[in-house]
């Protein structure tokens, strides 16, 4: 039984314990994040939106991609907004990285600014799918790109460590049939799922028309 209460950190972090669920996230998924993001190309002129930042070390990843460009994030816990603004202290003094709070069901941007959307290890907790989803649209410019990457997805061989972390943390759960679907609905279009199944890590790639 994993420990409930680090559990939910992963969730929302928060406060001292929140602040070492981060930063273990930032070493831990490092290889998860550039696994996804092998599977992309980014115009180092790019506008980026980091959906659920966390502890920041993705925004720091996605800078570096986007020497020419602008990567904005924001997160809905102020403890991971302030961290993510600490571990990407020069660059926010650069203005090549800006973070603030902000939540994916009320995206503080306007429409049609973001030549690519990342999310990594945030889809599972957005409370209203659907609706995020085309809020995500929204602020993604024409023929701008959705990044999901994963580390947990139903395929059926971690079905009784996922069903844990699933019940504990009410998280959305989707094979990638089901994930394609959502996304259609929504209004992507070239949705792609890419899978690691031994690792159980997927990325989807989805377009705005």
């Amino acid at each position: 039984m994993a420990d409930v209460d680090k559990l939910k950190h992963c969730k929302k972090p928060m406060g001292y314990e929140g602040r070492e669920v981060a930063r273990e996230m930032n070493e831990r998924h490092f290889d998860l994040w550039k696994w996804g993001l092998e599977h992309i190309s980014i115009n180092p002129d790019y506008l980026v939106l980091d959906v659920g930042c966390g502890g920041g070390k993705a925004i720091q990843i996605l800078a570096d991609f986007c020497p020419y460009g602008k990567v904005h994030g924001i997160d809905y816990s102020e403890e991971m907004v302030s961290m993510a603004q600490e571990v990407n202290n020069e660059l926010v003094k650069n203005n090549h990285v800006e973070i603030k709070y902000g939540t994916v069901s009320s995206i503080p941007y306007s429409d049609n600014t973001f030549d690519l959307v990342t999310a990594f290890e945030t889809y599972y907790f957005w409370p209203d799918l659907e609706n995020d989803l085309k809020e995500i649209y929204r602020v993604l410019k024409p023929e701008g790109v959705l990044l999901i990457v994963n580390e947990v997805y139903k395929n059926g061989n971690f079905d009784e460590r996922n069903m844990e972390y699933v019940n504990t943390l009410d998280m959305h759960y989707h094979n990638p049939k089901e994930h394609k679907e959502i996304l259609v609905k929504t209004g992507f279009t070239s949705v792609e799922t890419y899978t690691k199944p031994e690792n159980n890590w997927i990325t989807i790639i989805a377009k705005k028309q």
